[in-house]
């Protein structure tokens, strides 16, 4: 096989620099536009931190919310306590993922294939936060600079494929417990990572010393998830209770199960299905039509001497799997697809190397700068990234509405709300309770209200739907007393007494 010679190859002395500079430009890009304001979930992680790390117990969700990017947040609050700290640490873990996935595919794939991957994973849009008008059709929290599980998890499960593949390299017994200990991370920062930690941990069962392999990672993984678990035991009475009440509580609107497949080309760009369709090409012309093996991109003789295919062939098996696990879940958001990314990125990087190689004198050049520009073409939208300033200074309207309460409301008070109620308790002090969504259960929890509070009532849903309790329902009724009104809401007073 013939090799091009690569723009930015990656010889031994530009290796470590390479991706140093790739994982800083991937902080700067998750890092950039910094905020106090935040989204529903991310303010979960918040105040379960804010519960950890000084005892704030207005509203948690710590029974049924996975625990360590919370701990992660409670230990930078006793540095900085500051929703800026929980957005640093979050943009460096999520800048580690491109760092994790080049170390782990150039063992089965090579430098080149996974430096192609550690690129579109650090810079593809969807991945930076960029996204298409939500006029598409395409609508998505934050991605990569967010205070979500969902990239820390990514990090985790990455670290815990290359700890893994680096135990068969040298098998002891702590190498592999490692491996499993990263698993266990990857679970408690989201728990749907149990469907990818599954899928690296047969990797186990290929190496030489098989029961080492398997006993140590389960060992290490078991080590790893036995704190929790013991927890969860004596806090709620089950070891396994805070995964049954996650599960319990996972809701949404349903989506089509072609879902992730319709929107594939926008979360993980079409250069990467590009990609896997060059990877399926070469595989059918060098399994039917070429005989001579060594001009295969696909080389027979790979990692720990198997037959290069065998870890490609689980990549597909890992993507695959993840995606239909993900498909089959009623309730579907963009950001739930993301394990699929790392074996898409590597089969794809592997099918883009086609364009690196070449017999032919024009097309050895021809091929680099037609994936060079392909790539610039891809990552071009991430200066969006950058058209506002470094700081965000934009405000939710439930963020003037706590001020607002703060200001003008007793220390004492209750909130009563069905919508955004983390917000509430995350910029406020004061306790929050949680009314049923709509319906008889909505109006008979109303009017079971015991003392003074303050009810929360949303004019419109997040589709612009009329939202329940009904505001001339809390007209009409004594109890309530309108105190203030916001564009998309009313605060009603509760009393004890009606009044006249």
């Amino acid at each position: 096989m013939t090799s091009t010679i690569f723009p930015v190859r990656l010889r031994t002395r530009l290796e470590w620099p390479l991706l140093i500079l790739i994982v800083l430009a991937a902080f700067l890009v998750r890092l950039w536009g910094i905020t106090h304001m935040h989204s529903w979930d991310e303010n979960v992680f918040l105040q379960n931190a804010l519960l950890i790390c000084c005892g704030k117990d207005n509203y948690n969700e710590i029974d049924s919310r996975p625990p360590l990017l919370s701990l992660l947040f409670a230990a930078v609050f006793k540095l900085w306590n500051s929703d800026y700290a929980a957005w640093c640490l979050t943009a460096f873990l999520n800048a580690l993922e491109p760092l994790f996935l080049y170390l782990a595919g150039r063992k089965i794939a090579g430098k080149r294939a996974a430096f192609l991957a550690a690129l579109l994973l650090a810079f593809t849009p969807f991945l930076v936060g960029v996204f298409p008008d939500a006029s598409t059709g395409f609508l998505s929290d934050p991605t990569g600079f967010g205070l979500f599980t969902d990239c820390p998890a990514l990090t985790c499960i990455l670290l815990a494929y290359w700890l893994l593949l680096r135990a068969m390299e040298r098998e002891t017994w702590p190498r592999f417990g490692l491996a499993g200990i990263a698993m266990a991370l990857a679970v408690l920062m989201r728990f749907g990572s149990l469907s990818s930690v599954g899928m690296i941990g047969l990797l186990a069962f290929c190496a030489h010393r098989r029961t080492r392999a398997v006993a140590g990672t389960i060992l290490g993984f078991l080590l790893g998830m036995a704190p929790y678990l013991i927890w969860s035991r004596i806090a709620y009475g089950g070891f396994l209770y805070t995964f049954k009440s996650g599960w319990d509580n996972f809701a949404g609107e349903s989506e089509s199960p072609f879902y992730f497949l319709e929107w594939s080309g926008v979360i993980f760009s079409w250069i990467a299905l590009a990609g896997l369709a060059l990877w399926l090409a070469r595989f059918v012309w060098e399994t039917r039509f070429q005989r001579d093996h060594e001009n295969r991109l696909i080389a027979a003789s790979g990692f720990l001497g198997r037959d290069s295919r065998l870890w490609q062939a689980h990549l597909w098996a890992w993507a695959i799997a993840c995606f239909l696990f993900f498909s089959s879940l009623s309730h579907k958001e963009p950001r739930y697809i993301l394990p699929v990314a790392p074996p898409v990125f590597l089969l794809a990087g592997i099918g883009l190397c086609t364009l690196l190689v070449s017999r032919q004198r024009v097309l050895r050049f021809a091929g680099p700068a037609l994936l060079a520009t392909a790539l610039i073409a891809t990552f071009w939208p991430d200066r969006h990234r950058f058209d506002d300033g470094f700081f965000d200074n934009s405000r939710s309207e439930e963020m003037d509405v706590a001020d607002w309460l703060t200001r003008n409301v007793p220390p004492s008070t209750t909130l009563y709300c069905d919508m955004n109620y983390p917000d509430y308790a995350y910029y406020t002090q004061f306790k929050v309770e949680v009314l049923p969504e709509s319906g008889p259960p909505l109006y008979d929890a109303l009017d079971r209200l015991s003392g003074n509070g303050i009810v929360i009532a949303y004019i419109v849903d997040d589709s612009n739907q009329p939202k329940e309790p009904s505001l001339a329902w809390l007209d009409r009724n004594p109890y309530f007393h309108r105190l203030k009104e916001f564009p998309t809401l009313v605060l009603y007073q509760h009393r004890a007494t009606p009044s006249k």
